[in-house]
């Protein structure tokens, strides 16, 4: 603006107030709260959206509040303590039936997680599982009712009926299993990235293959990121901004092959080739297709599930469309 002495008092005042651009949009950014497992690396997108900036492109300033426990996110949903969080499909319409106000906006991440075994293992295929000790953590997770209803149906094969399980953490499956305490195991696929490295283990089924293999859609909804009502409703149309956010994160996350050697490092991935197979691998599953036409597949998955486990176990039946907003479509 002309800072000319012809400037009235009041021009001048004006002007001054004018030249305060940083200050005055800072006053306007709307404050959001992402709760992440930081040392399980949910904060990549994150960590990318504070470097380059992102929120602020955006009108958004980010918070992001570590925590360390999967399922923490919903206590601090209903404690007003987080306004964004990742989880799955079925958390999301079990905590919405229990009266917490949460809606999925964007996909966080495709099935990917494994079936592993060690290398001399007679166990070659999903059939093969039989009667062995297979290894879970958690027979009310996600993961392994959708491995328990696709196996069914694809081999006829229902693990929790027809294997030993043995129960443990995910690191500690991997000790069973390099012990030959148990004979394969359901686990996360970032863990399988050493041990299939260094020979360790090998890969029996892998989740989405599985699922094909039994008739249900792969990209069915999986993990998503959740947003509250709370906040929602206090910032009409923002979840736009938040999610173009995401979008560009991501591009940069898929593009950018600098952003990912300190990334791997915060969660101890050092060796230059596991640090280029966990990009790879996030690459691969992060930012999954999310849109409407998800839902009908979905909830065929959803029924085959209930249909092995009963809805006790499940605690839902329904995929309830609103309990999915789909920001920048008309009609959403």
């Amino acid at each position: 603006m002309n800072r000319s002495t012809l400037l009235t008092s009041a021009g001048a005042a004006a002007a001054a107030a004018l030249a305060l651009p940083t200050r005055s949009s800072a006053q306007t950014l709307i404050p959001v709260r992402f709760a992440l497992i930081g040392s399980g690396g949910q904060d990549e997108v994150a960590n990318v959206i504070q470097q380059f900036g992102l929120d602020k492109k955006y009108g958004v300033a980010l918070e992001v509040i570590d925590f360390t426990a999967p399922g923490q996110q919903y206590p601090m949903f209903r404690a007003d303590g987080a306004d964004v969080a990742a989880g799955n499909f079925v958390d999301l319409l079990r905590q919405r039936k229990a009266g917490v106000g949460l809606r999925a906006f964007h996909g966080f991440q495709g099935y990917s997680n494994l079936v592993v075994t060690k290398p001399d293992s007679p166990i070659k295929t999903f059939a093969d599982l039989k009667g062995k000790k297979v290894g879970e953590f958690g027979t009310t997770f996600l993961d392994w009712l959708i491995l328990r209803a696709a196996g069914k149906k694809a081999h006829n094969v229902d693990l929790e009926k027809d294997a030993q399980l043995v129960a443990g953490s995910p690191p500690l499956l991997n000790q069973f299993l390099a012990k030959g305490d148990i004979d394969a195991t359901l686990q996360f696929s970032s863990l399988t990235l050493g041990p299939i490295a260094q020979g360790q283990q090998r890969v029996v089924s892998e989740m989405s293959d599985l699922m094909g293999a039994a008739g249900f859609n792969p990209h069915c909804f999986y993990v998503q990121w959740h947003v509250t009502d709370k906040w929602t409703n206090a910032h009409p149309g923002a979840i736009d901004k938040v999610r173009a956010m995401l979008v560009d994160a991501y591009a940069k996350l898929k593009s950018d092959d600098s952003v990912w050697t300190p990334l791997a490092e915060k969660i101890h991935i050092t060796d230059p080739a596991l640090i280029a197979a966990y990009r790879d691998l996030d690459r691969k599953i992060d930012n999954p297709p999310y849109d409407p036409s998800l839902i009908a597949p979905t909830q065929k998955l959803l029924d085959a599930i209930v249909a092995i486990a009963g809805p006790d176990a499940v605690g839902v039946t329904t995929l309830d469309p609103a309990a999915f907003l789909f920001p920048g479509r008309r009609g959403r």
